[in-house]
């Protein structure tokens, strides 16, 4: 089982000391498996733990009155999941494994000693979570202004650029574990209509579909059709460093 997702993901923000790494480190610790499909936790249920998610795949889901689903977000190795919920007295949302995968526990006042101990690993946090922001608005213009070739297009793109942070696939076509159904859930888009796009794509020779997942075969072309702008996943953590720094000082 590999380890140090959780510092990787880190690292690709800002470098970071060995204590600081010795710190994420020990948000790794104590870690359980999850079968796929298996719920971490319900919509409703009180707030316990974060997570980080050392193997594997999961997303976060709303289930709502009519019995259909709105897929939120999707989770990489490395990503912490559960900042979401921290002011709130029960879950927002459900959290369910999109792959086997391992997530490891940690209580707040572990969050605490983080950030009383590193003001990198704590702007991280915060960059984290306005990045987090950032592409909920963004798929808000997805779902909203962009034809349902182009959100498909959009979603694979925006993925790809997320799991690059941690996960590395070098001379190997991108592989993706996305069902149609989840992009259908997280676009607001019916599955035949997910199912006709993605045949399209297929006779185009950008995607394939092996038997679990969506294989990127012309990632380039695939920006190519939205036009794809990665502005908003490029955060300045030097900037709000040197804002912090300013304000320290100012204190002192």
């Amino acid at each position: 089982m590999e380890s140090g997702c959780i510092i990787k993901h880190f690292e690709s923000y800002a470098p970071i000391s060995r204590s600081e790494a010795d710190l994420l480190a020990s948000l790794e610790k104590n870690p359980k498996e999850y079968g796929k499909n298996s719920n971490v936790w319900c919509q409703g249920d009180t707030p316990g733990d974060f997570y980080s998610l050392k193997r594997g795949w999961a997303y976060s889901f709303r289930d709502l009155e009519d019995g259909t689903r709105q897929v939120l977000d999707i989770y990489v190795p490395g990503n912490v999941i559960g900042l979401r919920d921290y002011a709130f007295r029960s879950r927002v949302s459900g959290l369910r494994m999109l792959t086997d995968g391992v997530l490891c526990a940690f209580p707040r006042s572990r969050l605490t000693e983080v950030f009383a101990e590193s003001l990198l690993l704590c702007n991280i946090f915060f960059t984290i979570g306005s990045r987090d922001q950032a592409i909920l608005i963004e798929r808000l213009v997805n779902m909203g202004r962009r034809s349902a070739r182009e959100k498909v297009a959009h979603f694979l793109v925006e993925t790809v650029y997320r799991v690059d942070r941690t996960v590395t696939q070098p001379n190997q076509p991108l592989h993706l574990p996305l069902t149609q159904s989840l992009i259908a859930d997280a676009l607001g888009l019916s599955a035949v209509h997910v199912n006709r796009v993605f045949q399209e794509l297929k006779d185009e020779g950008l995607v394939s579909s092996p038997n679990s997942g969506v294989q990127l075969l012309e990632l380039n072309r695939l920006k190519e059709i939205v036009k794809f702008d990665p502005t908003y996943l490029e955060e300045d953590i030097q900037a709000a460093m040197g804002e912090a720094g300013q304000f320290r000082q100012l204190q002192t």
